[in-house]
């Protein structure tokens, strides 16, 4: 891999943890889904019995749900790096091999589709490769392998399809790209600080303070108090 691929590579990385660490820090307590009823049942199972407990789940809940999301957008822009020019619509990535043109459209994993989209994404790569006779459509995976690869992907899809360290060696050209991108994503995640000096946890575990003090201010600390507090005001 380029040394120029490599700091892109490490830039995607570390503008995906700047946009994490924004998220966490303007996190508030009505964005957090607090659903009294699910909060009660798995209250015993998972030790959810003060403010807390019930704060850092929620805002562990929340930033889950948002990074899994994010991460998936972040691998799409590292295979571009490896793309040799503007793709069509339907595609994120153009290379060529032997003389033949490949249009091929990006995907974090190998259970990420639903049916509606294999078919779209079927509809738009046969598009591109009729406005590029000759072109080939391929669907790319960044991650798993093709035992993994889900059957709507197998059964919807009308293009062929690459999956995780078959689909990095063929845009790249590179045997051991995704053992480099999984290096680069190690040394961003051991190294990368805020303007602050902060890292990701130190952030995270600053804003469930902050918002276990407002958590307690409006439903309690615990007790049957804060439970009939959270019935009342979310329902």
């Amino acid at each position: 891999m380029k040394s120029r691929q490599r700091k892109q590579i490490r830039r995607i990385f570390q503008d995906f943890l700047h946009r994490r660490l924004s998220a966490v820090r303007e996190l508030r307590l009505q964005d957090l889904d607090i659903n009294p009823f699910l909060l009660r049942l798995l209250a015993e199972e998972l030790g959810l019995t003060d403010a807390k407990a019930i704060v850092r789940w929620l805002v562990m809940q929340r930033l889950k749900r948002g990074t899994v999301t994010s991460f998936g957008l972040a691998l799409q822009e590292v295979a571009k790096v490896f793309s040799e020019g503007t793709g069509v619509e339907g595609a994120d990535v153009l290379k060529h091999r032997s003389g033949k043109r490949y249009h091929i459209q990006v995907k974090s994993g190998p259970n990420t589709i639903p049916k509606d989209m294999a078919v779209r994404i079927t509809e738009l790569l046969r598009s591109a490769q009729r406005r590029n006779r000759g072109s080939i459509a391929l669907l790319g995976m960044c991650y798993g392998s093709a035992q993994q690869v889900s059957n709507i992907v197998r059964k919807y899809l009308g293009v062929d399809w690459l999956v995780g360290r078959e689909f990095w060696q063929f845009i790249s050209g590179d045997q051991r790209c995704i053992d480099t991108i999984y290096e680069l994503a190690r040394e961003v995640g051991e190294s990368y600080r805020d303007e602050q000096g902060q890292t990701l946890q130190q952030i995270v575990e600053n804003k469930i303070e902050e918002l276990t003090v407002e958590f307690t201010r409006l439903y309690g600390r615990g007790g049957n108090r804060m439970w009939k507090q959270l019935l009342d005001k979310n329902c």
